[in-house]
């Protein structure tokens, strides 16, 4: 996940991998919070640039486009700026709750990281994803909260890097919805592993479903002398509808 710890990355999943084929869904679970556990500790600053689209489900061109630049410094520094929005005013509102949401969740991953403290696993088998041969793990949360996911998570057999979660979260965030189903794609970009693109489905009521996506269209390390930089927050937005519902994707 992280350019400091490239070498130690790379030397675990290869000792892993030569005794992967039987291995139970502890072991599998232990392996990959380690390796989630290693990279976090060495992580490093970075920028980010992320298009975000929201559109009725269906429907041939978004109803609203947002270009947002992240920044990140660990351990829990996350700053945030709209570059660019077009379309409905909506979109951009829900755009800015979901950028807070992230932004204050930051320095506080433990409550929502996929380990054996929010989740009961078991494995279902094994599914090739992209080219990657990967453990499909059912996820059970062991509390009903916006930010879980009720359904699955593909583990690279390998590396033991999560590479797919998809389900639907485990509580809805509003009472205008009826539910939420998300798929989340990670990668390593540039030397950073993050989330490289997203994708929530919220069934709203009286409006049906609407389709909240992301993706990542530059990632770049930031030098060291950004951690010295102060955040600079933007207003925080709270009207809307769907911005509620949308809150929790960042996680």
């Amino acid at each position: 996940m992280r350019l400091v710890v490239v070498s130690v990355i790379a030397a675990v999943p290869l000792a892993c991998g030569a005794q992967s084929g039987g291995l139970s869904v502890d072991q599998i679970v232990t392996r990959m919070e380690h390796i989630s556990a290693v990279e976090r500790d060495h992580e490093p600053p970075y920028t980010v640039t992320r298009q975000y689209r929201l559109s009725a489900e269906g429907a041939n061109q978004p109803s609203a486009e947002v270009v947002a630049q992240v920044s990140f410094v660990p351990p829990s520094q996350k700053d945030y700026a709209i570059v660019r929005s077009q379309g409905s005013d909506r979109g951009e509102k829900i755009v800015r709750k979901v950028l807070e949401h992230e932004a204050s969740m930051a320095g506080n991953w433990q409550p929502h990281a996929i380990t054996s403290g929010n989740y009961n696993f078991a494995l279902l088998g094994r599914e090739m994803l992209n080219g990657q041969d990967c453990y499909v793990l059912q996820l059970s949360p062991k509390r009903d909260a916006v930010e879980l996911v009720r359904g699955k998570a593909w583990v690279d057999a390998r590396t033991f890097h999560i590479l797919r979660v998809q389900g639907e979260t485990a509580k809805t965030p509003s009472l205008w919805l009826k539910k939420v189903n998300v798929t989340i794609d990670f990668g390593q970009v540039n030397g950073v592993w993050l989330e490289t693109s997203t994708q929530a489905v919220a069934d709203v009521r009286f409006a049906g479903p609407h389709v909240l996506s992301a993706k990542e269209l530059d990632v770049r390390p930031a030098t060291e002398s950004a951690r010295a930089r102060k955040p600079r927050p933007e207003p925080a937005s709270r009207d809307s509808l769907v911005a509620d519902t949308a809150a929790w994707v960042a996680h």
